[in-house]
């Protein structure tokens, strides 16, 4: 095979065995110069750079011809030798297993063989060192300095094919075979195999990982001797390096090409790498030799990036783990350009979260001046940032634009889209009406003129959704029987769950607190939803008898605590359902009178204040379900004015009505349930069906698929909720509260899934076991939750 072909082979495995690679040795003809241009962004003087620069092409190639000039994310330490308080030891407990299986794997292609045994006309190919590691003779075959082949004539006489067969597993995987004992004790003392010898010895059980780290213990030991050293690697100050070939190119990819792939490198006595600092490459060789390596926050930038240019997965694994684990508000911003200079997806998302998570302090740090525009605007867009309120996310792009006002004045008009101003309220509103730096572009102007119509009450029509990290669930009126058991009891209370307490063993509560008071009358069967942080609540009942249902509405402002009536709807209605679906408010269906069940669908549109006819449903209907997913709103199950219970599943257009769906699965038909998004996918949970008599609880729950048009199996509730409340929230799903239709029991327990565990999961209980309730997610002002 030409020199080009093995070189293109060797390449092609390198890049194969590796998934966090930023670079591959390519082949080239002799005198040709490549040079690696700049890759990703650059950190300098311990700050981010002004902006974060195009990744480019990270290819290295020869070293000895070439410079690498990796991105430089921290300064590193003045000398070798400074000392350096708070480094400290990381080991990889896999590396020497790795190492010895790469060695094993040199040996099976024949590459850097140097040992050939002769035995009875045949011949075993070795690596001197690896026998070096439990062999004095190949010790000292090591140590005389023999370049090439060195081939041994064993006597054949005394020793066994058996005998060395066992000697060799041993060197390369660390175990022993005690199949003919007498003939492997006889390879030992012709060897010199002392400790294997003495295992053969034993009855005990030999521990191969134990005995391969015994072995790198002593390969260690002689590197620092330089026994057997055939490869100088010298820096660009000058400094000499001296190493083993065969373990640089088990420890290595990137060495593995270079030295195995037929290039000038493979035979020469001395190779160049260029843009590797010294102390940088003692510390890598203190790896491969060890899998141990010393890390702090002044070298841990460098390490990476020369692990990531060497291709050695094991010391990045290790720097990757210390950034993630010491992760903070003034290194988060570095470690995210690091991840992206490189396509450290994994190490990308976690500085990313981390930022999110502490969006606030972290603004407030030199480095997030130095933040990139499209970096910044990425995180603005997040629903997972997590801010005391919105005006604190307006001041902080408006700091990062007054930090360099003649270069990021245009920029304004796209991070002021990312800004919620329907999540502020009328003060912090003013204050952005106040803020003279939006006279100065036209998108500044734009933000003015929301700002404006906001605080003269004009809402816009798409939904501006609250960031996740700062909503809380909120329970919403109910019913339960009262403390002396005598009669049933509407509540007139909102409350909101302040934190989840997780005790000893099992045990679970919830932390409950007032929100406010619903304006009487009290509301029960009746639904809610929310629209730019605003809580509608529709409908529903306030007593017991057929008069008792209402088609009242009203509305909500938790940041400043107020309420307003709205205009009623055009029907009573209880047991129906309702979404927020294109900036409007959608009550479908219901019960009207105890005894009909209504078809009739009407929106409420917040900028005209009025309620307006859509297109019916199909069948008239009370204790269905509905939800939007991906744009498109969905209802399923309920019961019609017979007491019929549906299993069926519609989407729903307000202008041309109701389509079917493939029908829920789970029993003959499914009401008084909820149905929630989880990812792209519809989940239905709780409610009855119909039995052989009358209706029982329907504990099953199952998930819906709108690319495929089809239904699979969920985790089965723990207990059942019959007409509960339920919540989408941070990726989890919420259903509080209900009854029993077995029992006829109210149920005062709260149960979350969760997608990661794939199961339902007791939270605690309600402040009363409330039934008939409603539930939703809204962001409370800061001084609220404290």
């Amino acid at each position: 095979m030409s020199q080009n072909k093995t070189t293109r082979k060797l390449e092609k495995k390198a890049d194969t065995s590796i998934h966090l690679q930023s670079s591959s040795v390519k082949s080239r003809n002799v005198g040709e110069e490549r040079r690696e241009k700049e890759a990703g962004s650059r950190i300098a003087s311990s700050s981010l750079t002004r902006n974060v620069r195009e990744k480019k092409s990270s290819i290295p190639p020869s070293l000895s011809t070439s410079s690498f000039s990796p991105p430089i994310f921290r300064k590193p330490p003045p000398t070798e030798h400074a000392f350096d308080p708070e480094l400290r030891p990381f080991v990889l407990s896999t590396h020497c297993d790795a190492l010895f299986a790469s060695l094993r794997g040199l040996q099976e292609e024949g590459l850097l063989l140097d040992c050939s045994l002769k035995l009875l006309a045949n011949s075993h190919k070795a690596h001197r060192l690896v026998l070096a590691a439990v062999s004095q003779r190949a010790e000292a075959w090591l140590i005389s300095g023999e370049a090439g082949l060195k081939e041994v004539e064993l006597d054949g006489g005394r020793m066994t094919p058996a005998g060395l067969k066992a000697v060799l597993d041993f060197s390369y995987r660390g175990e022993v075979e005690r199949g003919e004992t007498d003939e492997v004790l006889e390879a030992c003392r012709c060897l010199g195999a002392d400790r294997l010898e003495q295992l053969c010895g034993k009855d005990a059980v030999v521990n191969g990982s134990e005995e391969r780290e015994r072995s790198l213990r002593v390969i260690r030991t002689l590197w620092e001797r330089n026994a057997g050293c055939d490869v100088i690697l010298q820096t660009d100050s000058g400094d000499h390096f001296a190493a083993h070939r065969v373990i640089l190119a088990a420890g290595a990819d990137y060495f593995r090409a270079l030295l195995c792939g037929g290039l000038r490198e493979s035979s020469e006595g001395v190779v160049l790498l260029r843009g590797v600092t010294s102390w940088v490459l003692r510390n890598l060789l203190d790896f491969i030799y060890s899998g141990r390596l010393n890390l702090s926050f002044k070298n841990v930038w460098d390490l990476t990036e020369a692990a990531l240019q060497f291709q050695l997965q094991g010391a990045l694994s290790l720097c990757l783990n210390f950034l993630q684990d010491n992760m903070d508000e003034t290194s988060c911003l570095d470690i995210l350009a690091l991840a992206e200079a490189y396509s450290l997806e994994d190490l990308g998302r976690r500085a990313e979260d981390y930022v999110l998570a502490n969006f606030q302090r972290v603004a407030k740090g030199e480095k997030f001046r130095d933040l990139p525009c499209v970096q910044l605007q990425r995180l603005l867009e997040k629903d997972a940032l997590n801010a005391d309120s919105e005006l604190a996310v307006f001041r902080a792009v408006v700091n990062w634009v007054e930090d360099d006002k003649d270069r990021r004045l245009s920029h304004l008009a796209r991070l002021m889209q990312s800004i919620r101003f329907a999540l502020m309220r009328p003060e912090e509103l003013q204050e952005v009406q106040d803020c003279k730096l939006l006279l100065r572009s036209s998108g500044g102007k734009t933000a003015l003129e929301t700002v404006n119509n906001l605080l003269h009450g004009d809402r816009r029509t798409s939904d501006c959704k609250p960031r996740t990290p700062n909503q809380v669930l909120v329970l919403v009126g109910g019913d339960c029987v009262n403390e002396n058991f005598e009669r049933r009891e509407p509540n007139l209370c909102l409350w909101f769950a302040r934190r989840f307490v997780r005790g000893e063993g099992l045990i679970r509560t919830i932390e409950w607190k007032a929100l406010a008071h619903l304006p009487e009358p009290p509301r029960f069967r009746h639904c809610v939803c929310v629209l730019n942080n605003t809580l509608y609540i529709l409908g529903g009942r306030k007593y017991y008898g057929a008069l008792d249902i209402m088609k009242t509405a009203l509305r909500f402002d938790p940041a400043q605590g107020r309420w307003e009536r709205l205009p009623d709807m055009s029907r009573p209605r209880d047991y129906f359902a309702a979404v927020c679906y294109r900036g409007k408010v959608f009550v479908l269906g219901g019960n009207c009178d105890d005894m009909n069940c209504l078809d009739s669908v009407e929106c409420y549109i917040p900028e005209d204040n009025t309620w307006r006819l859509s297109h019916p449903l199909d069948v008239p209907l009370c204790g269905h379900a509905a939800a939007v997913l991906n744009g498109e709103m969905f209802v399923s199950g309920g019961c019609d004015s017979h007491l019929r219970c549906y299993p069926s599943l519609w989407l729903y257009d307000p202008v041309h009505g109701c389509s079917k769906r493939a029908p829920m699965t789970a029993g003959a038909g499914r009401a008084g349930h909820v149905m929630l998004v989880s990812g792209h996918r519809l989940v239905v949970a709780g409610g009855l069906q119909p039995m052989w008599a009358g209706y029982g609880d329907q504990m099953q729950c199952e998930s819906y698929d709108p690319v495929h048009d089809s239904w699979t199996s969920f985790p089965v509730l723990p207990r059942p909720h019959l007409s509960p409340a339920a919540v989408a929230l941070d990726g989890q799903l919420y259903v509080l509260g209900g009854s029993s239709a077995d029992s006829a029991r109210d149920m005062p327990w709260v149960h979350r899934y969760d997608p990661q565990a794939k199961c339902w999961d007791k939270l605690g209980a309600m402040p009363r076991p409330y039934a008939d309730l409603a539930a939703c997610a809204l962001q409370l002002p800061i001084s609220l939750k404290s």
